[in-house]
């Protein structure tokens, strides 16, 4: 249950600086794809799914 737990919160920081990291290259005019977006985003997002899915199995 805990590693589900730390890969959903892992998850949910690497996503969140992903989102940030990509208004920001937006509004000072820079590629907002750039930077930490697409791995912070991608990794985050499967990290997430990872931790929402051993949390669900858990709680059966």
């Amino acid at each position: 249950m805990l590693i589900g737990i730390g890969f959903f919160i892992v998850g949910f920081i690497l996503v969140s600086l992903a989102t940030i990291s990509f208004k920001l290259r937006a509004i000072t005019n820079k590629p907002a794809w750039g930077g930490i977006t697409l791995p912070g985003g991608l990794i985050g997002g499967i990290a997430l799914v990872i931790g929402v899915i051993i949390i669900a199995l858990l709680m059966r």
